[in-house]
């Protein structure tokens, strides 16, 4: 069952509603560059007891006291994966307090398959269709299939999320999972300047000159996407960014650059897109980029550091990391032990892309300790390793 809300005297009368709980769960469905531009609220639902409200924020002028509700620490606010949900939130000044991700207490679990479709099939036996995910949420009205499809998405979150926690006291993790919602709710999530679109092996694999080069051409893009409100890949494929960039592709012959889209390939716009970029590599010649890539005019003392840095790296990887986390997955299991310290993370932080404190909660750190305690090695090497590549 589910009730809509589309103007301020239903949310007002919802509001009255969502006060008197101790407990509810909420999920969010948006359009990131998914089928216009940009990132969009499109609805809201909020599960309590055995019903939901399903909240139409395109119809609803101010949604201010909904903010505040959200900001309210003592009702408990179950999400599962907010990630993406949050990041919205917080970027329409809205920071949710007292707040419970059940996807993190599954990974602390050890449960390989944490998706909320995966966890409520296995754990509660019910089976989510979730045809709808990927439709456009921001058409109106709104199809009942994907209403029920909102609805469902937090209507069982209550149910999943008290078999987990009775798993949770069982396998004393209490603490971990106290500590991951308090952190949940002091993170602040923000959205990236859209001004650096390359990767971050862009910077190796590209000289500086085809480097600007193909920022700008980026950048252009997505200039032209929110002009016409579109997602940027309907403006032009990434491959074929790149492919302009590189001088692969004939930027001045239309049919030579795949996926371009219509408005591009005849009359105004059309002329002054290759007009535009034209200008992009007139401006990376008139700077005097170096056309040479990284690997290309480094020199042997340079080389020499990397080489260096390279090795330090591979020590750390296998004589250093991997019996902790070979310790981590015999005491916790491979998922908890990975979601714990992951591959990835480590290679952010070999790569000086995060520093050890940014590894948070501060209970993983602190885990981590105890198991060097155990193996007998010391922290040593990784400050020293981060005071001199960080």
């Amino acid at each position: 069952m589910y009730l809509k809300v589309e103007n301020e005297q239903q949310l007002g009368d919802c509001l009255e509603i969502l006060y008197q709980q101790t407990l509810i769960s909420f999920d969010l469905e948006f359009d990131r560059d998914r089928h216009t531009y940009g990132f969009d609220l499109c609805l809201l639902q909020i599960g309590f007891q055995d019903s939901s409200f399903i909240i139409d924020p395109l119809s609803i002028e101010d949604l201010g006291p909904l903010y505040d509700f959200f900001e309210d620490p003592a009702i408990l606010k179950l999400v599962h994966c907010p990630g993406e949900d949050l990041r919205l939130l917080h970027s329409l000044d809205c920071y949710p307090q007292n707040v419970a991700d059940t996807e993190v207490m599954a990974k602390l679990l050890n449960y390989e398959q944490t998706s909320l479709a995966k966890l409520l099939e296995g754990k509660c036996g019910i089976v989510l269709n979730k045809k709808q995910q990927q439709s456009n949420w921001h058409n109106r009205p709104l199809l009942p299939e994907q209403l029920t499809y909102a609805a469902d998405d937090v209507l069982y979150l209550p149910q999943l999320y008290n078999i987990l926690l009775e798993e949770i006291k069982e396998k004393n993790l209490n603490d971990w999972v106290a500590e991951e919602n308090n952190w949940l709710q002091t993170v602040r999530y923000t959205l990236e300047p859209k001004t650096n679109f390359l990767k971050p092996g862009d910077t190796k694999n590209l000289s500086p000159w085809h480097a600007y080069v193909m920022n700008e051409v980026f950048l252009l893009r997505d200039r032209i996407a929110e002009r016409k409100n579109k997602p940027a890949y309907m403006i032009m494929p990434e491959d074929s960014v790149r492919g302009i960039a590189l001088d692969i592709l004939d930027y001045s012959n239309p049919t030579a650059v795949s996926g371009l889209h219509p408005s591009l390939r005849h009359g105004n716009d059309a002329d002054d897109f290759k007009e535009q970029i034209e200008a992009i590599f007139d401006k990376a010649d008139d700077k005097k980029l170096n056309k040479k890539t990284q690997r290309e005019w480094i020199n042997n003392e340079e080389f020499e550091k990397q080489m260096e840095r390279k090795r330090t790296q591979y020590h750390l990887k296998d004589d250093f990391f991997a019996p902790i986390q070979k310790t981590m997955v015999a005491e916790l299991g491979t998922y908890a032990a990975r979601y714990i310290l992951s591959n990835g993370w480590i290679s952010k932080w070999l790569n000086a892309e995060v520093k050890w404190n940014d590894l948070q909660p501060a209970y993983k750190r602190d885990f981590i300790k105890t198991v060097l305690t155990g193996l007998g090695l010391t922290f040593n090497e990784v400050l020293q390793y981060e005071k001199t590549y960080h």
